[in-house]
């Protein structure tokens, strides 16, 4: 007997044949419980998926573990496929513990991945400034200590803060003189006067107040002198004194013809004018101002003409190409078809960056037996070379002379002839000096 969705029938679907290549399992689906420790989960349906997975497939599973990151599964060895859910219309791997050992899953193949339709805790993000998501209603504790930004505010919590934070709001009281150095008057905490003429307030020992300035009650007082209740009055000054060294004042923003001039002692720098100002000294080989230190970098490469190398700097750099020994072999393009270097001997070193100097170079003719009158080789180009190449004899194992010449583009040139078809002509020219950086003809011997 088979049920499908809430039908019960005696019909064996193990025992139905279908048109086609679409399998029984891809249609019904299947439940099963995983299995292994990892979050490569494994999954036995029984009966067993015939076929590959199909588009549309659903499956429900119970986990046998929760996940700690990225998950697959495998079903019935068909290939192991990412889990994935939906968060904001786009699918993405799932978390730590979303996949727990309590609910049921909803697995749905969409051709690519096996989506959780059903069974997540929740797949809505935690709301931010800058994400839409689930947020929980604060408490009016946290309301009150205000250190919460995960919560969200009521409109009967917001009028119950309010309601008891928002006192003494500032009332206008009027104008006092205070000419005559009157004490405090008495007030409720958020009265505010108006001095109209300068004095002090709280007695002959008060505070100095001009014109214009307000002095609010912070505490509700009876009034009286400065001793006695000053604590309880702010006074706002409106005429502040010009800003010095010693006191704290109003100051305007000097222009940039007094920043240049340096010599005002009552304006203040913005930071684009002091910008400006340095900008325009910057040093140079005929001025005297602010230059930058160079990296190492820098100074390596040595083309940067608007920096200073400090003594470490250039030690770095000198003792890195001072008594440096590099040792070189010939490569593929360096040698034409004329002449070819014995297996393994075809090395030259380059000593503090451009002394060439031989290690073992031996050379043979193709071919074997025969005269050789070409441009066989690239070496490095000469630097400055008074007569404009380089030239010299050398000999073979057997005995046999040759003459060398390299012009100043590096390229080598041997005259002689081989009489023994194993002979090898040792390379053994004189040390020379190169451009630097190293440079080599971009032309291959032919």
């Amino acid at each position: 007997m088979s049920a499908i969705g809430g039908y019960s029938s005696d019909v064996n679907l193990n025992d139905l044949n279908y048109v086609g290549d679409f399998p029984v399992e891809n249609s019904l689906g299947g439940f099963g419980v995983t299995s292994g420790g990892t979050d490569d989960y494994v999954l036995e349906l029984d009966p067993a998926l015939k076929n590959a997975y199909r588009q549309g497939l659903s499956i429900q599973v119970k986990f046998n573990h929760g996940n700690s990151g990225v998950s697959t599964i495998n079903i019935n060895g068909k290939g192991a496929v990412p889990i994935m859910k939906a968060v904001n219309g786009v699918l993405v791997d799932l978390s730590a513990d979303d996949l727990g050992t309590i609910n049921h899953y909803l697995l749905l193949f969409d051709g690519t991945c096996f989506q959780v339709v059903a069974g997540l805790k929740s797949s809505i993000e935690t709301a931010s400034e800058t994400v839409e998501g689930k947020a929980r209603v604060a408490t009016i504790e946290e309301v009150n200590a205000g250190t919460s930004n995960s919560t969200f505010v009521t409109p009967q919590k917001l009028a119950s803060y309010v309601a008891d934070k928002v006192t003494g709001l500032w009332e206008n009281k009027g104008t006092i003189d205070c000419s005559t150095n009157p004490n405090y008057p008495a007030a409720l905490a958020g009265d505010a006067y108006t001095v109209n003429a300068g004095g002090k307030i709280g007695g002959a020992a008060g505070e100095d107040v001009q014109e214009m300035d307000v002095i609010v009650c912070l505490v509700d007082n009876a009034g009286g002198d400065q001793a006695s209740v000053g604590a309880s009055w702010n006074v706002i000054q409106s005429n502040v004194s010009q800003a010095t060294e010693t006191i704290a004042g109003i100051i305007k923003v000097a222009s940039q013809a007094l920043v240049n001039g340096g010599t005002d002692d009552l304006s203040a720098i913005t930071p684009l004018k002091l910008k400006t100002l340095l900008d325009s000294r910057l040093a140079t080989e005929t001025l005297i101002g602010l230059i930058e230190i160079a990296t190492q970098a820098e100074t390596d490469l040595g083309a940067d003409n608007q920096r200073a190398i400090t003594p470490l700097r250039l030690k770095t750099r000198l003792d890195n190409y001072l008594n440096r020994e590099s040792l070189l072999t010939i490569t593929a393009e360096q040698i034409g078809t004329t002449m070819y270097h014995t297996p393994g001997r075809n090395r030259y070193s380059v000593v503090n960056g451009n002394m060439i100097l031989i290690k073992d170079i031996r050379l043979k003719r193709t071919g074997g037996a025969g005269s050789v009158n070409a441009w066989v080789l690239n070496f490095p180009k000469l630097n400055n070379s008074p007569t404009g190449a380089l030239s010299g004899t050398l000999t073979s194992n057997q005995g046999e002379t040759f003459f060398y010449n390299i012009d100043d583009n590096g390229r080598v040139s041997i005259f002689g002839t081989f009489v023994d078809p194993n002979d090898e002509l040792l390379f053994n020219i004189h040390p020379y000096i190169a451009k630097y950086p190293i440079e080599y003809d971009a032309t291959s011997p032919a």
